[in-house]
């Protein structure tokens, strides 16, 4: 694969939330292609249709497989972007308690919240054993690879450096988060609306 290829589908694989290395999971996947390139290879050859099409074949089963582990990556990622708003109104809830940051991270992680609690809890450890709160973050927007999400992290991670109050920063974040999504939803709605009339008036009113 060319390079920028071969990162993109790295990163699919470990946002996907497989538990394989992407080294094994890629290797599996060569492993099954090629089986089946073989397998239709000879079946071309006794059908006495053009072998070249089992090129086809390798190609077709590879990008089925890289379309797959996206489209899982991606689902997974905008189902965390979905549960992030009530995480943070949590942990603001916990901070007001008297909780610590850390505690009030890991006391976040519920099952509820899958499959945002792995990290959640990944990154709860790593403030609890020592780690800069401001890194620990750091590292948890850059391993869920969401942009939403990165930004609010940053702006958390500025909150803590500038001494704010951070279970009011977070509950606000939260509240327009919630407000965000609402809006977006919105929008997409509308779009949909514009699409399904211009469709149909090229589909059934042009001909007419």
């Amino acid at each position: 694969y060319p390079a920028i290829l071969r990162e993109k589908y790295i990163k699919n694989i470990e946002n996907s939330g497989l538990k394989v290395k992407p080294e094994r999971y890629h290797n599996k996947v060569i492993l099954i292609s090629l089986a089946i390139t073989i397998i239709s290879f000879i079946a071309f050859y006794f059908l006495k249709i053009n072998l070249l099409y089992s090129l086809l074949v390798l190609f077709g089963v590879n990008f089925f497989f890289y379309m797959k582990i996206s489209l899982k990556a991606m689902t997974r990622i905008k189902k965390m972007e979905e549960i992030f708003p009530d995480v943070i109104s949590l942990m603001a809830s916990n901070l007001r308690s008297g909780i610590t940051l850390d505690r009030s991270f890991l006391l976040s992680a519920r099952p509820e919240f899958s499959p945002l609690d792995e990290e959640i809890l990944r990154t709860g450890r790593d403030i609890s054993t020592g780690k800069d709160v401001v890194v620990a973050l750091k590292n948890m927007g850059q391993r869920i690879d969401s942009e939403k999400i990165n930004k609010i992290i940053y702006l958390i991670v500025s909150g803590i450096k500038a001494g704010g109050n951070i279970s009011d920063l977070l509950e606000q974040t939260s509240s327009n988060m919630r407000e965000k999504e609402f809006l977006e939803k919105r929008a997409s709605s509308s779009i949909l609306m514009y699409v399904i009339f211009i469709l149909f008036a090229i589909a059934i009113g042009a001909p007419i």
